[in-house]
């Protein structure tokens, strides 16, 4: 009886209270192709209500739990250009620390949230899976409506187990066998455009945050795994490390897609790709694309890839 009158009574503030949305970044660090940013946005649209782009850096999750100097440096360029990009739209990026479970609900009551929405993670990490079961069962106690959307992979992961019969031990090992499978699942979904500076909500107020819960500006400001002790991290690095960096990649969506529009402006080169002959070590004239990076923090939309070079493979000559 005590869990119902608790239901209904998340379920009357929720309905009594103003809407107000918040987007989760996560892994898909890009506005392109952002099917639950765009979520947030039209739920915000719909009710002339607020929306919180916001970003939690989390020692345990696989991003910074296993991090170089240059790949934390890498991180703090793509929320960087992120939150440059959002401020283009008259939006910002909101960026805190620390656990998510705990994090969160203090950002649902510091906004007043009603709706939170995020991309879902099929990684199949015990660690991801655990938080997000909490999160999700504390948005339920709290009345936030949680959201979640698939645009990790070209097709929904769920959709290949269901092919084999829901069988997971089925799924393809070879990539012939994978590449069968997945022609089967269909066409590629068309990738979304990335938001206007319509889109987002024109009245919303960021100058009350001013200074508060700003991106990183260094590797260093990037919080230490919990769980781990210092001394069990690796690899160690310090401020000295921090000194020497020289990027080879810079991070952010923005470079990302300046690099596949390079990319595929070479037609014949994208249809004879093979990743066999390429020096992935290489430090200059790099003979891959250098997109995989981006693809790993989800910079670039895998769709959004596909889509990109299907078109130039369609331009090149027959010889390539």
């Amino acid at each position: 009886m005590r869990v119902g009158s608790a239901t209904l009574a998340a379920a009357y503030a929720m309905a009594t209270m103003k809407t107000s949305s918040m987007h989760w970044f996560r892994k898909g660090i890009r506005l392109h192709d952002n099917p639950a940013l765009l979520a947030a946005l039209d739920i915000a649209r719909k009710s002339s209500s607020s929306v919180y782009p916001v970003y939690i850096l989390d020692g345990d999750c696989y991003q910074l739990l296993h991090c170089s100097a240059l790949r934390a440096n890498f991180l703090v360029e793509c929320l960087a250009d992120l939150d440059r990009s959002l401020r283009e739209r008259g939006s910002r990026l909101y960026v805190a620390s620390g656990d998510p479970v705990a994090v969160l609900p203090e950002l649902w009551t510091k906004f007043g949230v009603t709706h939170m929405t995020h991309e879902g993670d099929e990684t199949g990490e015990p660690y991801a899976k655990e938080r997000d079961n909490k999160v999700r069962a504390l948005a339920k106690e709290k009345g936030v409506d949680v959201r979640v959307f698939n645009s990790e992979t070209l097709h929904p992961l769920g959709r290949y187990v269901s092919k084999v019969g829901n069988d997971i031990e089925k799924v393809p090992g070879t990539m012939s066998a994978f590449q069968g499978l997945f022609s089967k699942l269909g066409a590629v979904a068309a990738p979304k455009p990335a938001p206007r500076k319509e889109d987002f909500p024109l009245d919303q107020d960021h100058a009350q945050y001013d200074g508060d819960m700003l991106p990183p500006r260094s590797p260093l400001q990037l919080p230490w795994p919990r769980s781990v002790p210092k001394r069990d991290v690796t690899p160690i690095w310090g401020p000295e490390d921090c000194k020497k960096l020289t990027p080879i990649v810079r991070g952010g969506e923005s470079q990302a897609l300046s690099v596949l529009r390079e990319t595929t402006k070479r037609p014949a080169y994208v249809a004879s790709f093979e990743k066999p002959k390429t020096s992935c070590t290489s430090t200059t004239d790099a003979s891959t694309t250098t997109l995989s990076p981006y693809m790993s923090v989800g910079c670039l939309s895998p769709r959004t890839f596909w889509h990109a070079i299907s078109e130039a493979t369609s331009r090149a000559p027959a010889s390539a």
